[in-house]
């Protein structure tokens, strides 16, 4: 419809008398890049069915990566045939844009800078396969959440208060990234402050504190539980309990298996009868009350 509109504007336009460069040729022009970008359309979506079919649906993150690689070929192979068409028909050629000296140069040279960096970050991102669309992501940086999108130009993060948040693939180069979603383990540890009163039930504390995760978390990594009396504080006994787990430390498994530790802690403590030491900072704020 849109190609038959501007056929018929066009044929208005020399019925009326107008001759002009654009006149004759904007027909032909308007319609090659429709048509040609409509094909680029259905193969983008063809690309993208022969991707989840050859690739599988279980790695989306990698599917998205490598569509977003052949989406831009696809693109810079249409815009280098539509500027050859451009050439060709109408004698009007890109190079001639900036056949205006010096200036000209420089003025193309600082408005691309940008642009360029921007997609040299984006294809070093892509390339990388550090992250992927769907992973939950921590950078060096102190941004952090779950990758909904990456793009060309920048990357969109959801944080854990679910706001998205868009962040220059410029500045996600070259930090280190801790990709949670690829992490097969993770740790749950909790450091105890026992009275010195209890001192003498710390050995007993500790054997109960590790039969009652063993028994409770059925994913706890054999030979990576420990708990040990760690050391001596001025107002009260560090003890320290250390367990990995063969769970992602993201998601809602790894937070019930976390309540899970902390319940068999306090199962520990209430059987043995130990008291916890209060924060010396807490007494202070209960004194100056």
């Amino acid at each position: 419809l849109l190609v038959m509109g501007v056929d018929i504007l066009t044929l208005v336009g020399k019925m009326m008398g107008f001759q002009h460069f654009i006149i004759d040729h904007i027909s032909g022009v308007f319609s090659k890049f429709v048509y040609s970008g409509w094909i680029a359309y259905r193969v983008k979506l063809f690309k993208r069915y022969i991707l989840e079919k050859s690739m599988g649906t279980t790695d989306l993150g990698k599917v998205n990566l490598v569509d977003n690689l052949l989406d831009g070929t696809v693109l810079v192979l249409w815009l280098m045939r539509m500027l050859d068409f451009l050439e060709v028909e109408t004698g009007f050629a890109v190079k001639s844009l900036f056949s205006v000296g010096a200036t000209g140069t420089l003025v193309f040279g600082l408005a691309s800078k940008d642009i360029a960096s921007q997609t040299m970050a984006g294809l070093s991102l892509h390339l990388s396969e550090k992250i992927f669309e769907g992973d939950q992501v921590k950078f060096s940086d102190g941004t952090s959440g779950t990758i909904t999108r990456m793009g060309w130009f920048e990357t969109m993060i959801r944080n854990s208060d679910d706001v998205v948040v868009g962040v220059p693939n410029s500045q996600l180069t070259g930090q280190r990234v801790y990709n949670l979603s690829r992490t097969p383990e993770s740790q749950v540890k909790q450091t105890l402050r026992i009275r010195y009163e209890d001192a003498s039930k710390i050995p007993v504390l500790l054997e109960t504190i590790k039969e009652e995760i063993r028994n409770d978390c059925d994913k706890l990594i054999p030979g990576r539980l420990r708990a040990h009396w760690s050391n001596f504080e001025d107002d009260h006994l560090q003890v320290v309990v250390d367990a990995h787990f063969s769970i992602k430390p993201t998601g809602g498994e790894y937070h019930d298996n976390r309540q899970k530790v902390l319940q068999a802690i306090y199962r520990a403590v209430t059987k043995t009868g130990v008291n916890f030491e209060k924060s010396s900072s807490n007494v202070k704020k209960v004194a100056g009350k």
